[in-house]
């Protein structure tokens, strides 16, 4: 089904000191409008600025797919998931799919493949919530078991604030003894019952990472996300994979299907992480986990952000049958739920999908003019 763009907007809200979550509503040729989200930190209003030059280069050509954008634009190489390009073809894709599903009437997960599944696991990832926080180790524990009590049973947190890879491996160990007391806090005060993922911000070496794993092995550790770059040491960790017993996980900066199916072929990952926001777009994530469960990796989308790239992502987490639990950041703010129309339903680890076609909910209005703004590019 081809369509036009016709227009776009955007629109900011400022969460903490540390994160501000970044909008486009797009409005297809027909009236229909859709909401993307394209967080990218420091870089957003860049982001925002290339999807406004991107449209503005489609207006008035009909697009047929999503897959169709890169072409249309003449890009001839392999896009970097960590450049502005990634994050603003990622957000436009995924328009475009959300706004043909509304075309037709359905939900974004039936457009997807998905099955009708109405509740998707999520998993707390406490990190973004103990930004205000001293970040002590009784900090980290305190935040698990405030997730345990909402009932999620997996929890995740990022702990190794200190480490620096360019120092000498002396140096990483010791500074990586404050990280170690966080997860042993957590473990301590959740029990044996929660699952604990630990993600390292790619911030050891192939030797440093290995002493690390064996520290954590003795806590029941689910995953060990990212202690060196996918993009960079795949090699490295494909060593690594093969030193350590707690499963590697990571690809949160991949963009497109090769990129991950790269990953799990040289042995780098054994559970891959893409997120909508750079991979490609929401419909490319789910090519890229229905690929790496066909080979025997595992798949859990990586969404630590809003609202919007969460629902989305739960729609593609629905149409990849045996997906991991997905990603959802705790604590960062307790009206987050008040983002979209209809709001955010998260309980007991779940997160609801909404009825209704497309990605089922837009932005309220009102609460972005309260909360956040409007802006121009």
């Amino acid at each position: 089904m081809s369509m036009q763009i016709d227009k776009v907007s955007f629109a900011s809200v400022e969460v903490t000191p540390r994160t501000t979550w970044y909008f486009a509503e797009i409005v297809n040729s027909n009236g229909l409008m859709t909401v993307v989200e394209f967080t990218k930190g420091a870089s957003s209003v860049e982001v925002a600025k290339l999807i406004q030059n991107i449209l503005t280069h489609l207006s008035g050509k009909l697009v047929d797919t999503e897959a169709d954008i890169e072409s249309i634009l003449n890009y001839d190489r392999i896009l970097d998931g960590r450049s502005v390009e990634a994050a603003a073809i990622s957000a436009i894709r995924t328009a475009i799919t959300q706004l043909s599903s509304m075309e037709k009437g359905i939900s974004l997960g039936h457009m997807l493949g998905g099955s009708g599944i109405k509740n998707i696991p999520v998993y707390a990832n406490i990190n973004r919530g103990l930004f205000a926080t001293d970040r002590t180790p009784r900090d980290f524990a305190v935040a698990a078991e405030d997730a345990a009590k909402q009932n999620f049973s997996i929890i995740k947190c990022a702990p190794f604030d200190e480490v620096n890879p360019l120092e000498a491996p002396t140096d990483i160990l010791k500074a990586a003894d404050i990280g170690l007391a966080r997860v042993n806090a957590i473990r301590s005060s959740v029990g044996e019952s929660i699952t604990i993922l630990i993600d390292c911000h790619s911030r050891f070496t192939t030797e440093t990472a290995s002493h690390i794993a064996e520290k954590l092995e003795a806590l029941s550790i689910g995953w060990f996300e990212e202690p060196l770059s996918p993009n960079d040491y795949g090699r490295a960790l494909s060593e690594l994979v093969n030193n350590v017993s707690i499963p590697l996980a990571g690809g949160e900066t991949g963009y497109g299907q090769l990129f991950f199916d790269g990953l799990l072929s040289n042995g780098s990952v054994e559970i891959i992480m893409p997120d909508i926001k750079y991979c490609g777009g929401v419909s490319e994530s789910v090519r890229i986990g229905r690929s790496a469960l066909s080979v025997g990796g595992s798949f859990s989308l990586h969404s630590p952000s809003g609202p919007v790239s969460l629902l989305a992502s739960a729609h593609a987490t629905a149409a990849v049958k045996g997906s991991m639990a997905l990603e959802h950041a705790v604590f960062e703010s307790d009206w987050r739920y008040e983002i979209t129309d209809p709001p955010e339903v998260i309980k007991d680890g779940h997160i609801q999908l909404h009825e209704g076609p497309g990605l089922g909910v837009g932005l309220n209005r009102e609460v972005i003019s309260k909360r956040g703004e409007i802006f121009p590019v």
